[in-house]
Order: structure tokens, then C-alpha cells, then sequence
């Protein structure tokens, strides 16, 4: 989401705004966090202005800096005006924040009636769009994320994502950038390990957090707290079980339904397509279905099993264990920790868990490990050892590598599977 407004006077407004948007997965682009690459800075600006979903724009008590050469010399428009026109010609949705002026604010200078002459051409733009007023910095990115939040429940961002695809990517359907190669461990390289797969491993597609959920969940029921405030206060499935208790299991299967179909247009991350590629059997507690589209995307039978007799697909290349149901089939979903209990009560499930693991190497990647069913993944490993890869290397992992005796590998969840693809892609030309 392209953040633009003046710099002088709303500085401290965009930086509240980027940490809003980051703690709903959103990513803010700030002029501010723009890097010199050789071209001009109204062409790096353009670029990324085009290659955003949503514009968010400001407008405080200045009109902004106007070019006295470069890219709109001579225009006697500021540069904040130009970006707002450039989002419109291109149809990039503006949700535009106005600041109340004061009742003494100066209405008479030529800045000030360039800014109200501006403020009135965006309200005469295509209707759909809203206009927000807003006084204080905190009551702006709380305005922001409610906004944020109201695309997420109603799907627009899937829309959004699905109009303009920013990912580059080569012939064979992968993310063409570059990667820190990681050393993968001995012992889990030609083993036919199974992978476990936490949020993490799906973050970077844009997949609304554990945060973002409880903040969709606290709107439902009128809270009025950030997800961060929730989460620190209550348990993720007993918010879950608090929607369902007041307003029925159907709007709680919805409201995660409607969340994650934000995604739906985007495509699986590099990681999910060199998991797919590495791995036979993959165990998961993610709801979205990142994993199936990778195999759909390289040809690559699978099949999906969540508890209580749910299964997709019949292809036997890849199989994946949905642990806690999939946004594909909302009536699968394991939410609340009535529904985990239930799961876990599924011994056909399990047992088909446990065989498949046997005495395999585990790899796990992205997970916190915190709810029972998780841990109960690792208590069914036989013999093989066990890998935990975390993004930095601290006491509480320490702790879980001593609870579960996993080996430790510090990497990225994109890095890990990456350089876990090139290796085994490696060992196998080495066998032909």
C-alpha cells in the first residue's frame, strides 16, 4: 500500500500508518524507505506507485513541496498531487485521509488554497471512494487499520491482488530473486524427512496473521482492542469460541473465509514451491491452501487430509496433513479448542499421522509449537531426528529444541526451503 501525503507536516502520521499497516501484513511503501537504484527519484516513485494495490493518501495544513525542475517543472503541482494523479489514471483505489484544520488555520496563502483546490479535485473524482477526516496522529492509524480491516472482511483485497500481480517469475513458475543459501544439516538431505509448516512459512504471501484474525474477531464482537491487546489478554481459540458462542459458527467460519480470500489471487511463495518439490509428506496447521496450489502450479499430484474425514485430491506424490482444516472447506476448520479437542479425539487421523512419520527425520519450519495439537505431531516421531529452523537464535527456542531434542538451523522459512531444494535437487542428479 503506497503511503503518499507532504513530508514536512505529516511525517510522524505515514511512520504510525507503516507500523499499523506491518502489524496487519500489509506492506507500507514510504518515500521515505525508497533506496537510490540510478534512476530518478519521480521514476521510482512511479514504479512503485504502479506496482501497488492501494493508495493511501494525506492531506494535513500544507500543500506540499512543488518541483521547480525534474518530472512536473512548470506544472505548479505538488509532488503528492501528482502521485494522487497518477494513482487515479492508473485506477489504483485511493482511500484518502483529510486532517481537520483548524478553526484559524490560514485559508488565504497560496498554499492554502492549492490545498483546498486539491482536497476538493479528489472528492470530484469517480465516486466509490470515502473521505476521512481525522485530528490526531493515533486516531489516523487507528482510522487506517479500520480500513484495512473492512477490505479484509469483505474481500477487496483479493481483488486488488488479483489485478495487478507483483511477483516476477521464472519459466518454471518460480520467484525470480535472489536468496542467502543456507547450509542444510546432515542427516536430513536424502532422508525422505516430512515437513511441518507453521504461519510462517505463509507470512510473506500476505496471509492474515494471528493478529489480524483476533482483530477481525474483536470487530465482530465490538471490542474495539488491537489483536496484539487480544492475543495478550486471551487465547486465540477462546476469542474464536467467543464469535461462535454470540453470533453462531457460521459467522465464524465466514470471517476466517472472507479473511483469507485475500490471497486467493496471489501466488504460493518460493518456499511453498520448493517445499512441494522437496517433500513427499507435509504436515500442516495453516488454513490456507498455498501448498495445493504449488502442486497444482508444477504438475504435482497430491492429495489433503484433515481431520474428520475431510480429503482433497487423489494424487499420491505429496501428501499433506491439514491439522487444523482448510479455508477450502470452512466446515473443516479447527478453531476453537472444543474443535482441536474433537480433532484430536479422531484416531483414524492420527494413526494414519503416525504411520506416515514412522521413524522419518522431521523438519520443522515457521512454527511456534504453542497449541497441543502441534506438540502432539512431534510426540508421534519414532526414532528420526529433528530439525527446528527459526529466524534467530534465542533462550525460548532453546527450550523447545531441549523439550522435543531438535537440532537448531537459523534461516529464514523462504531461505531454509530453497537451499533444502537445491541439495536434495543436487544429491538426486548425483544418484542418476
Amino acid at each position: 500500500m503506497f503511503i503518499s501525503s507532504t513530508m514536512k507536516d505529516l511525517g510522524d502520521a505515514r511512520r504510525a500508518i507503516a507500523v499499523r499497516l506491518r502489524s496487519l501484513n500489509v506492506e507500507p511503501v514510504n518515500a521515505e524507505d525508497m533506496h537510490p537504484d540510478g534512476n530518478s527519484s519521480w521514476d521510482v516513485i512511479r514504479h512503485e506507485i504502479e506496482t501497488s494495490h492501494l493508495f493511501i493518501l494525506l492531506s494535513g495544513d500544507s500543500y506540499g513541496w512543488v518541483p521547480n525542475a525534474g518530472q512536473g517543472a512548470g506544472e505548479g503541482r505538488s509532488v503528492t498531487h501528482m502521485e494522487a494523479l497518477l494513482a487515479n489514471s492508473i485506477g489504483l483505489p485511493i482511500l484518502p485521509f483529510f486532517k481537520r484544520l483548524a478553526y484559524d488555520s490560514p485559508r488565504d496563502t497560496e498554499d492554502a488554497k492549492a490545498r483546498d483546490a486539491f482536497r476538493r479535485e479528489v472528492g470530484d473524482w469517480e465516486a466509490g471512494r470515502f473521505r476521512q477526516e481525522f485530528e490526531w496522529i493515533d486516531e489516523l492509524a487507528s482510522k487506517v487499520g479500520d480500513a484495512v480491516l473492512d477490505l479484509f472482511q469483505r474481500s477487496v483485497l483479493r481483488e486488488l491482488a488479483e489485478r495487478k500481480p507483483t511477483n516476477r517469475s521464472d519459466t518454471n513458475g518460480r520467484i525470480a530473486e535472489d536468496f542467502a543459501g543456507v547450509v542444510i544439516p546432515e542427516g536430513f538431505i536424502g532422508c525422505d524427512p516430512v515437513l511441518f509448516a507453521g504461519a510462517g512459512v505463509s507470512v510473506s504471501a500476505g496471509l492474515p496473521t494471528a493478529n489480524v484474525m483476533a482483530e477481525l474477531f474483536g470487530s465482530r464482537l465490538s471490542l474495539g482492542v488491537s489483536g496484539e491487546n487480544i492475543l495478550a489478554r486471551h487465547r486465540f481459540a477462546d476469542v474464536a469460541y467467543a464469535v461462535e458462542r454470540r453470533l453462531g459458527r457460521a459467522i465464524l467460519e465466514a470471517t476466517i473465509a472472507q479473511a483469507f480470500d485475500v490471497v486467493q489471487g496471489v501466488v504460493p511463495t518460493a518456499g511453498h514451491l520448493s517445499a512441494v518439490a522437496s517433500f513427499s509428506h507435509i504436515v500442516t496447521t495453516n488454513y490456507d491452501d498455498l501448498f495445493e496450489r504449488a502442486c497444482i502450479a508444477q504438475g504435482i499430484p497430491f492429495n489433503v487430509r484433515s481431520p474428520n474425514g475431510f480429503v482433497r485430491g487423489d494424487g499420491r506424490q505429496v501428501t499433506i496433513f491439514q491439522l487444523d482444516g482448510s479455508v477450502s472447506s470452512p466446515s473443516s476448520l479447527i478453531v476453537t479448542e472444543e474443535d482441536a479437542a474433537k480433532a484430536r479425539n479422531d484416531k483414524n487421523y492420527w494413526r494414519k499421522i503416525s504411520q506416515m512419520i514412522g521413524n522419518r527425520p522431521m523438519i520443522v519450519v515457521g512454527h511456534s509449537l504453542r497449541d497441543d495439537n502441534a506438540r502432539r505431531v512431534l510426540l508421534e516421531r519414532g526414532s528420526g531426528a529433528g530439525l527446528y529452523v527459526s529466524i534467530a537464535d534465542n533462550l525460548m527456542d532453546d527450550i523447545v529444541h531441549d523439550r522435543f531434542d531438535l537440532s537448531e538451523c537459523v534461516a529464514t522459512a523462504d531461505n531454509f526451503l530453497r537451499s533444502y531444494e537445491s541439495a536434495h535437487r543436487n544429491l538426486t542428479r548425483l544418484a542418476d
